[in-house]
């Protein structure tokens, strides 16, 4: 057996022993780590020198953030607890960012 041909089977072999619920773990992991990213850099983008303004749409940011992670767990989890707690806090999320973005929009945003 060539030495290349051992290589590839061994990366197989070993491959194959790690469930593939690892796989999707990291993928989640990673989907969230990209909208933590995604939220901090939208909240840096709400810095306004009037801090009432500034907090207004750093709450947009981060509330959108709470909606993008629950959309992650309520595509990974199975678990009827968590998916309850996601469902509402989106629902609640949303609620939050039209009052600000109505506030905003009030209010010169």
């Amino acid at each position: 057996m060539s030495t290349k041909l051992f290589a590839r089977a061994f990366v197989i072999a070993a491959l194959s022993m790690i469930p593939l619920q690892v796989f999707a773990q990291d993928a989640a992991m990673e989907s969230y780590k990209q909208s933590m990213e995604r939220m901090n850099a939208d909240m840096q983008k709400g810095m306004d020198p009037d801090p009432t303004k500034a907090w207004v749409e750093m709450m947009i940011a981060h509330h959108q953030g709470a909606i993008d992670m629950n959309n992650i767990v309520l595509k990974k989890t199975k678990d009827p607890t968590i998916r309850k707690m996601a469902e509402k806090t989106s629902g609640d999320q949303e609620t939050e960012i039209k009052k600000l973005q109505s506030w905003l929009s009030k209010h010169g945003g």
